[in-house]
């Protein structure tokens, strides 16, 4: 007893950095499962954006795969089809965000919209992947003169 006694001191500064380290170790935990948490929402939400479109798409297959999409923008239904475009450059926009490999499936889902995506002006697109991934398409799809 009389070792403790001696040593109490030190112990309770011993003590003290065990706690500090313990802390600074659980705050980076929480911050690791915040980020994590964040990643998983985020992902969770633009799956669920792509599965709204593919739902969409199923619902309105004239919009999906236009035979003329020049026409969709001039008719009636030109709202309704530049929304459709819209959800489909959006929900691209929230899977390339959080997960690599959509490229392709996005640029084969734009090309029946080829028409619609060249004739909108450049300001298309927030983030850097969706910015080039519309500027890889419009190089290699869009004509120099619109066709619409």
């Amino acid at each position: 007893m009389s070792w403790f006694k001696r040593n109490a001191v030190g112990i309770e500064a011993g003590a003290a950095i065990v706690t500090a380290c313990v802390a600074v170790i659980a705050l980076i935990g929480v911050k690791v499962q915040l980020d994590e948490a964040d990643r998983i929402a985020a992902a969770t939400s633009a799956r669920e954006a792509y599965r709204s479109h593919l739902t969409l798409s199923v619902s309105h297959p004239d919009f999906a795969t236009p035979a003329d999409a020049c026409a969709l923008m001039e008719g009636e239904t030109a709202g309704a089809y530049r929304a459709f475009v819209d959800h489909l450059l959006y929900s691209a926009e929230q899977m390339l965000e959080v997960s690599e490999g959509w490229e392709s499936t996005f640029t084969d889902a734009l090309m029946p919209h080829q028409a619609a995506i060249c004739a909108v002006g450049q300001h298309l697109g927030e983030t850097d992947a969706m910015v080039t991934l519309l500027k890889q398409f419009r190089a290699a799809n869009c004509p120099t003169t619109p066709s619409c």
